[in-house]
């Protein structure tokens, strides 16, 4: 791990639970010393990322910016929005967008039509590697060395298990989605919610995303599967085309 890798990863300390650190609690999670601890909140600081309130950290106001600029300049976002919108809206589900960040999946966008409540993975939380269609379909179309390095990190894991025993049982399961187009998921991530999700394609076939529909179970069952997947892969076919570097 690059040192800068590892001054950022002081950001993932934090969350609702831990909403202020102190140095030395920093420096026992990531197992530092005082003096790299010191080093890295100051450059935190520096950099906007870190605040320093009485002798405790949160995070810095810099990062609200981060936020509203990716809004404004991600590609795949600025295509994706308002076609995530309408499907939601036109399907009666809530929506979802995701992308893949070395081995994590984040929800990247959320659509909420008619005040439905908020998922668990709502925008900004990672949805776990091996589970949920919105992580299914990026998996399986990623490229096979990439995807055999996540598997070899988490080849042990019960939910990497649960997909086949093995890396060739592993792998003849993501070909089968690929194979298939879209994917569903019933109730993997919340109890009583079931998923549909296609992938996004950069013009090169490589993977920049996943669309996701999530539905009450009782509300899934209303509607045609095949029909409803062929909805998912046309919006998603809809999002490639706007992608830049398609012509």
């Amino acid at each position: 791990m690059s040192s800068l890798t590892r001054m950022l990863s002081v950001l993932d300390l934090f969350s609702r639970d831990h909403m202020a650190l102190t140095a030395e609690q920093i420096a026992e999670e990531l197992k530092l010393t005082r003096t790299t601890s010191y080093r890295y909140i100051g450059e935190l600081m520096q950099a906007g990322l870190l605040v320093s309130t009485m002798g405790v950290y949160t995070l810095g106001p810099r990062i609200i910016q981060l936020d509203y600029r990716i809004r404004e300049s991600d590609p795949l976002l600025n295509s994706a929005v308002d076609v995530l919108a309408d499907l939601a809206r036109n399907a009666g589900g809530t929506g979802l967008l995701a992308s893949i960040y070395n081995d994590q999946i984040i929800n990247i966008h959320q659509e909420t039509p008619g005040g439905k409540p908020s998922l668990t993975y709502s925008r900004g939380k990672a949805v776990p590697t091996f589970r949920s269609a919105s992580s299914k379909v990026i998996l399986s179309n990623l490229k096979p060395a990439r995807l055999k390095r996540i598997w070899a990190a988490h080849q042990h894991e019960p939910d990497v298990q649960a997909l086949g025993a093995g890396w060739e049982a592993f792998l003849a399961h993501m070909q089968a989605i690929k194979a298939h187009g879209y994917w569903v998921s019933h109730g993997e991530l919340d109890p009583g919610a079931d998923g549909i999700a296609a992938p996004i394609l950069f013009a090169d076939g490589d993977v920049a995303g996943s669309m996701t529909l999530v539905f009450s179970n009782q509300s899934f069952k209303r509607y045609h599967e095949a029909a409803l997947g062929e909805m998912m892969l046309e919006a998603a076919a809809q999002v490639t085309k706007r992608l830049p570097g398609v012509g």
